[in-house]
């Protein structure tokens, strides 16, 4: 073995007995140790290493892609086999003991099981990317046509393998806190971090897939779109916008993408713990606790997410309690303010009655700058008419184009105009012009002694200035409540009306019986 065989010298102690001297001989009974370079080069390609550096351009060309499929071939061949392990006296309980045990773990990986073959007609792939959930690590992602799958940059090993189906949101969020322009990914397989139990009762979690990358890549960034099987690998240089790239990942798992932008909402906190947003018009999210976890809350026309922090949860429209309880904001005479999010309850064990109000599901977030208020309360005005509505009809508004429109309810409480009078309104506001006439003729006697003042007065109040002046007219703004208190004060008054003439007509008719008692004496 005069050659440099390093892989090949590092495992042959490690080989059984037998098979090592046959190696041997095989590698002694050539020329120029042609079969030990063979060899060597053949431990280097299964076990995912580079390849060597006296191997042919061809080799060369060909050793990524043709190392790629031979790994997946042996890792379907050889599936399982890590589980097993030697038999005992004692396997079968061991084998149960060790199975219940797995499943009890295998919460937090229910859909990366990497003994599932791997799915075939791969679609897209972003190689060698940052991922912090659900596992922590580099890995490459690829959307196949039924799963994604999270696979090892070099070695090509199965990290994660979670089906599209499962999938219900992607977000595309620009990174909080970062010192560069930082996009993060997050995709959701259910809207609540409460882990679910299917009906089949096998054991399932809610998987959270949770990547990033810096939005001008410091370094060359690779992707590969595939035809049939073959990877097209794309190797963009340093300083590339990955905005794109990632838009064309998330565009093929079949979901729709939410992404948080400024004209909905917009952070009132600009600082140095903000970092640099990604999106240069402003930050479309706040920083917040949850308990002792911080982490940061994005406003969207969908709804709230509370991202990055795992695990993140997303709080639709149409799940928000009601219009007043969805989005409060407590506080806020200090520095800080408290958010809490009501989601209304969807337990099915909690039957809730006709009767009775559905209290709703609350969460709290601490330790929100007080500035944030103002555009907290913003949002949920604008958006409030969609809370606890299933089916959302039409484009909602942001907060640029919110109209300070009247209430749909102060439409029942507009006056009618003298053009909509019938004939008994007309004649009985003929009847009060009149009466009107006759006593603006004697009040005239008084009104010249007035002086100029007064006249100043009254042409400040006419009706073309003032169009509250007008028959029937009403204020824009007046609400329920305050038609009920004018209500209230008119029959307080007709009530007070009444019980005076009854005095009045019980003293009259005391007088007339004083006045006989006196004609009979």
């Amino acid at each position: 073995m005069a050659s440099d065989a390093a892989f090949l010298r590092a495992i042959l102690p490690s080989l059984p007995n037998g098979f090592a001297k046959k190696v041997r001989a095989l590698c002694g009974s050539t020329s120029e140790s042609a079969a030990e370079d063979v060899l060597d080069t053949l431990i280097r390609f299964i076990s995912g290493a580079e390849c060597a550096p006296n191997a042919t351009t061809d080799v060369q060309k060909q050793w990524n892609e043709k190392q790629q499929a031979t790994t997946t071939i042996l890792n379907r061949m050889v599936k399982g086999r890590s589980d097993i392990k030697r038999p005992r006296e004692t396997e079968g309980a061991e084998q149960d003991f060790q199975a219940s045990k797995r499943q009890r773990l295998s919460t937090e990986t229910s859909f990366l099981s990497t003994s599932q073959a791997l799915p075939t007609e791969p679609l897209f792939t972003i190689h060698s990317i940052s991922a912090t959930s659900p596992v922590r690590k580099k890995v490459d992602l690829t959307v196949h046509k039924t799963a994604l799958v999270l696979t090892h940059p070099t070695t090509h090993a199965i990290e994660g393998n979670i089906p599209l189906s499962s999938i219900t949101r992607a977000f595309l969020l620009p990174t909080r806190g970062k010192s560069k322009a930082h996009w993060t990914i997050v995709l959701l397989t259910s809207d609540s971090s409460e882990r679910t139990k299917p009906a089949n009762g096998t054991t399932q979690s809610n998987t959270q897939v949770i990547f990033g990358t810096d939005a001008v890549s410091l370094a060359t960034f690779s992707s590969s779109i595939y035809d049939g099987t073959n990877p097209i690998q794309t190797v963009s240089p340093k300083g590339t916008n990955t905005r794109p790239f990632l838009l064309d990942f998330l565009t093929r798992l079949g979901t729709s993408v939410i992404e948080p932008t400024p004209d909905v909402f917009k952070s009132a906190c600009l600082g140095i713990t903000s970092g640099v947003s990604a999106n240069e018009d402003g930050i479309p999210g706040i920083e917040a606790y949850r308990g002792a976890k911080s982490g940061s809350l994005w406003f969207t026309k969908e709804g709230i997410l509370w991202g990055e922090s795992k695990p993140c949860e997303f709080w639709a429209l149409e799940d928000l309690i009601g219009k007043s309880d969805g989005v409060r904001v407590v506080g806020g005479a200090g520095r800080t303010c408290t958010v809490v999010i009501t989601r209304k309850s969807t337990s099915e064990s909690e039957d809730i009655g006709e009767d009775e109000e559905d209290m709703g599901v609350e969460a709290e977030f601490g330790m929100v700058d007080s500035k944030e208020r103002s555009g907290i309360e913003a949002w949920a005005r604008t958006f409030k008419h969609l809370f606890g509505k299933k089916k959302v009809v039409g484009e909602a508004k942001t907060i640029n184009q919110v109209e300070d429109d009247s209430d749909e309810e102060d439409e029942d409480f507009e006056m009618d105009t003298d053009e909509e009078l019938d004939g008994s309104e007309a004649t009985s506001s003929d009847s009060d012009e009149s009466d009107d006439d006759e006593g603006s003729v004697k009040d005239s006697e008084g009104s010249d002694a007035e002086g100029e003042l007064g006249s100043d007065r009254e042409e400040e109040l006419k009706e073309e200035h003032h169009p509250l002046l007008r028959p029937g007219a009403m204020p824009r703004r007046m609400n329920r409540a305050v038609i009920d208190m004018v209500v209230g004060m008119v029959e307080d008054d007709m009530l007070e009306t009444s019980g005076r003439q009854e005095l009045s007509s019980v003293s009259e008719g005391d007088d007339e019986e004083v006045e006989e008692d006196e004609l009979e004496d």
